[in-house]
């Protein structure tokens, strides 16, 4: 698997990438289940400095239920639950079960809206919890033209490991997206840029990064069918902090600086009623100053989804 840390992140902006589509209902609900088969080139827990050469296939379980309560005209309230179950079907000690949860709530007026939204996740890594994360942020969103919505936004983070409380940090970041829509709206394009900086109880984990994220969606038809692509690409640089570490003998300088890109591509069909053929497909070429951590991973899946 890539980075816990990454896979929250983009499961966040997966989740507040939809600006729109708005609903005229006060209180609406809505769900998700879907079944894949998955298979991963090099598994690998990126905050364990554990990178494996092995390949794995196995099965992944989504599931998630979300509210969204029109209070009034100009203010919304929204939370939602989402769980995923990766299970290998060797390298069991890969195994990962994420639970997330957040509530988001927004104010509309004079064109912007001004929104706030709390996170938490909780990663069980083989059956125990290995890591916890919370994140608050505040955003602003606006419309500077009709079919081109900008929301900066800022937050604060923090992270705690199990087991590895040297890594154990605190954290605050900015970012900036921009979504065009073309089409009525079939076509999205995304740019989004983001800059983070984060503390750890242990110096050598203390670094800041800069980050790009590129999406682009379209809705349309394949044979009669309602279809939609997705094409992601996303860029990390984390420059670490260099921490000197002597011994009797020599002193040697420890320096984790990572550079990490990404690109996806997904397709669903809809085959039946809420009833959605997925297939996806994710090549990451992972790049750091420590030895054993520059790898490349490919991930693969195909299953299907049930909305309601």
């Amino acid at each position: 698997m890539k980075s816990l840390l990454h896979k929250i992140s983009y499961l966040l902006l997966c989740s507040t990438t939809s600006v729109a589509a708005e609903t005229s209902s006060p209180l609406t609900f809505s769900g998700e289940v879907a079944a894949k088969f998955i298979h991963n080139s090099a598994l690998s827990v990126e905050e364990l400095d554990n990178v494996s050469s092995q390949s794995d296939s196995g099965h992944q379980l989504n599931a998630s239920l979300g509210g969204k309560w029109q209070v009034s005209e100009a203010a919304k309230l929204a939370a939602n639950y989402s769980y995923q179950q990766q299970t290998y079907n060797e390298a069991s000690q890969y195994d990962l079960a994420l639970h997330q949860f957040n509530v988001d709530g927004s104010y509309q007026f004079n064109d912007y809206q001004l929104g706030a939204r709390i996170d938490a996740a909780n990663a069980r890594l083989a059956g125990d919890t290995f890591l916890d994360f919370q994140q608050v942020s505040v955003y602003l969103g606006h419309f500077i033209l009709p079919q081109t919505f900008v929301r900066p936004s800022v937050k604060v983070k923090n992270k705690s490991f199990a087991q590895l409380t040297d890594r154990d940090a605190t954290g605050f970041g900015a970012s900036v997206d921009i979504f065009h829509f073309m089409n009525d709206a079939r076509t999205m394009l995304m740019l989004g840029l983001n800059a983070d900086k984060e503390d750890a109880q242990d110096p050598q984990y203390d670094h800041r990064a800069i980050g790009f994220t590129t999406k682009v969606t379209h809705k349309f038809d394949l044979f009669g069918l309602d279809s939609n692509l997705g094409l992601v690409w996303r860029y990390q640089k984390e420059d670490y902090q260099t921490v000197t570490s002597a011994s009797l003998t020599e002193s040697t300088e420890l320096e984790r600086d990572e550079t990490k890109r990404v690109v996806q591509a997904n397709l669903g069909v809809l085959i039946m009623d809420n009833l959605t053929l997925e297939t996806k497909f994710e090549h990451g070429d992972y790049r750091s100053a420590l030895e054993g951590q520059t790898y490349q991973q490919n991930i693969a899946s195909v299953g299907l989804s049930y909305a309601f």
